[in-house]
């Protein structure tokens, strides 16, 4: 349980004075829900942590017991202030209810700490242009980034169902049954599927999109030369997230690998993030429906 009671330490730069307190049967399971928090953290905000990925620790008076006495005693003077912590803790209740929405919250946390840009870097009127990287060191963190964020997708059981004998496309369209299957699944999950989601496309067209053409979308109005952003059908996003999953992130690398850009990272995990937020019931966090 997660409680927020009146911050009891001399922080006079806490907002409100309020502080969120832990209780659990052990320290595991205190640990698995600060992790569910943090993940949920990063849910709500959308956008890397500024100094690098956070792990927070808990704590109390004896555990964790790997830890020495002076370690365990600092612990208390780490301190995280962010306005949106309480609502991270309502999601993470919602979360923990299924395991697969506690791992896919995981995943999502873990493709971000992997990889990820700041919205304020994909501002186009920042004139920011992430280049198609030479190193393989990048097309790696890219592919597994994208691995993990399309992860999330699967353990929501959102992913396209499509498979040996059941293609997802024929002759460049939808294969109509999987198709309808996924608009089923979306459903289910209290998602409209005819929901668009925004695809940020920016620079020249790259091999990626000349093996398989980004799916047809409307221009929104900043859009115009190299930025080619478009907002799509959310079941186009899915489709083209695992298209860029099987075709250029997993197995064996391959050209389409080294095309991959921070944009492809960036558009899978906004899919994730989409799908996670509405299917735990908090939509109210997402941009507005038309």
């Amino acid at each position: 349980m997660a409680e927020l009671v009146p911050e009891d330490r001399e922080f006079n730069h806490i907002v409100g004075g309020m502080e969120i307190v832990l209780h659990a049967r052990s320290w595991p399971a205190a640990q698995r829900a600060l992790d569910l928090i943090n993940g949920c953290r990063q849910l709500v905000n959308g956008n890397p942590d500024m100094f690098g990925a956070v792990h927070p620790i808990a704590h109390n008076d004896e555990e964790p017991e790997w830890m020495d006495d002076a370690e365990r005693a600092s612990l208390p003077e780490l301190l995280m202030s962010q306005s949106w912590l309480p609502t991270a803790c309502a999601i993470a209740a919602k979360g923990s209810r299924r395991c697969r929405w506690a791992y896919a919250i995981a995943k999502y946390k873990f493709s971000l700490e992997l990889y990820s840009v700041h919205h304020m870097d994909m501002q186009p009127s920042y004139h920011i242009y992430h280049r198609v990287s030479a190193h393989p060191d990048d097309h790696v963190l890219f592919s597994h980034a994208i691995l993990s964020a399309f992860g999330a997708i699967e353990d929501l059981g959102l992913n396209v169902p499509a498979g040996p004998g059941r293609p997802s496309r024929i002759g460049g369209a939808w294969n109509p049954t999987v198709l309808a299957d996924l608009q089923a699944r979306l459903r289910g999950h209290g998602i409209d599927p005819a929901e668009e989601l925004l695809w940020t496309v920016r620079g020249p067209v790259r091999r990626i999109e000349r093996s398989r053409p980004l799916p047809p979308g409307t221009s929104p109005s900043w859009a115009g030369g190299p930025v080619r952003d478009r907002k799509v059908a959310l079941v186009d996003a899915i489709a083209y997230g695992d298209y860029l999953r099987d075709w250029a992130a997993a197995h064996v690398v391959n050209p389409l690998t080294r095309s991959l850009s921070p944009y492809d990272v960036v558009n899978v995990q906004h899919v994730a993030r989409f799908l996670l937020l509405a299917s735990l019931g908090f939509r109210v966090w997402l941009p507005r429906r038309p």
